[in-house]
């Protein structure tokens, strides 16, 4: 609670950036009902399972990306103090919505073949 305070009050005042997604860590996989927008759901159950979270591109799809180490393709998947996430490699959704983007100390960065003002 205390630190949502702080880092809404460093965004407030500009000091960070404002976040598009926050982490949230929970052992089990999340119902749909519990994947929010603007929250990325990390499964980790003594290791990391999954990232979920809803499409930035708006198209309304669940994201759920592997994060496990014997699986491929995978992701890493780490959150700092602020319960920002940051994702790698950068996620390509090959459904009609076609974004791309990174996902770096809860931004969404666009690639430069997606997003907000692409093509």
């Amino acid at each position: 609670m205390m630190i949502d305070i702080l880092r809404k009050s460093l965004e407030l005042f500009r000091l960070i950036p404002r976040s598009d997604l926050l982490a949230r860590v929970t052992p089990r996989h999340p119902t749909p009902d519990q994947i929010v927008p603007g929250e990325m759901t990390i499964v980790r159950d003594g290791v990391d399972k999954w990232a979920c979270f809803h499409c930035p591109g708006g198209c309304g799809e669940t994201i759920k990306l592997s994060l496990s180490k014997n699986r491929r393709p995978r992701w890493t998947a780490m959150s700092d103090w602020l319960r920002r996430p940051t994702i790698s490699p950068s996620v390509r959704q090959t459904n009609e919505c076609r974004c791309h983007f990174w996902i770096r100390q809860g931004r969404i960065d666009w690639c430069k073949d997606s997003g907000p003002g692409a093509g």
